[in-house]
């Protein structure tokens, strides 16, 4: 597939590659065959602990490092002012320089958010990171985010069918920040819903096709993880059609408040606030 027909939504391209919980040779050959495919847009995070191998395959595409757009994200661990900077610089190191968008990956425990918010856009404007985003924010928090930074690049949440994120995406679109989807197919669950497998026979699409097209069809950026070829380039058709807005609906239809894969227990109550 040309890259030129994968559209970007604000500066983004709208698919990319997630690497979790991609480590070692298996990393690296992924992000490859990704990047030869036309994917252009690799996410990581401190988090994964693959940052190295990512950059190795970054190194080893074959693509200019200017082509891709690379996204990491600073881990919980690093909020700190005497651990922020330094993390940030090991992350450029291992992935071979400034990230195209650095976010927080998740919120702080304490409730804490502009201080480290300060502390994210000192590393953009010492070149560490071209955008700057948040992930796992709730609707106040990104109202605190861009109190703080002006331009919020996005936020990366879990978005997928099971799960009502109307809400924090009503909030968003006010706020012009869009969202990008991670655990976009549930880890699968999401694969067997019988609505999602009636459009898919009904438009003799995979299924995977279905839910990443009902999710880019509203605007959100979409970062499923594969190590199969014949999937990664079939989650590249979903720029070749379009769904209904009765199949769009039904598919809607299906989310609830509890629908979440990843729900760690410091954010309990704290989703919607």
């Amino acid at each position: 597939m040309s890259t030129s027909t994968i559209p970007n939504i604000n500066g983004i391209p709208a698919i990319g590659l997630g690497t979790y919980p991609l480590m070692g040779p298996q990393c690296i050959e992924t992000v490859k065959m990704a990047v030869g495919l036309g994917y252009r847009h690799i996410d990581t995070a401190q988090m994964y602990g693959n940052e190295k191998d990512v950059g190795r395959g970054i190194a080893a595409c074959g693509v200019a490092r200017a082509e891709l757009f690379v996204t990491t994200k600073v881990d919980p661990g690093n909020l700190s002012r005497a651990r922020f900077a330094d993390s940030v610089k090991r992350s450029m190191n291992d992935l071979g320089g400034p990230a195209d968008l650095l976010l927080i990956h998740w919120p702080p425990a304490d409730g804490e958010i502009g201080a480290m918010l300060d502390l994210l856009k000192a590393e953009q404007q010492k070149g560490m990171a071209k955008r700057l985003g948040v992930s796992n924010f709730s609707p106040r928090m990104l109202r605190q985010a861009v109190s703080h930074l002006g331009n919020v690049a996005c936020n990366q949440v879990e978005f997928q069918p099971l799960l009502d994120q109307e809400r924090l995406k009503t909030v968003a679109d006010e706020l012009g920040i869009p969202l990008v989807a991670y655990s976009p197919i549930a880890r699968g669950k999401a694969l067997t819903l019988p609505v999602v497998k009636e459009i898919a026979g009904r438009l003799n699409r995979p299924p995977a096709e279905i839910v990443l097209r009902w999710i880019h069809q509203q605007g959100v950026i979409i970062i499923p993880m594969t190590t199969k070829v014949e999937n990664a380039a079939s989650n590249l058709n979903i720029f070749s059609f379009e769904l209904s807005d009765a199949d769009m609906a039904a598919i809607s239809a299906v989310g609830t408040a509890s629908g979440r894969t990843i729900a760690p227990s410091w954010m309990a109550g704290r989703w919607n606030d």
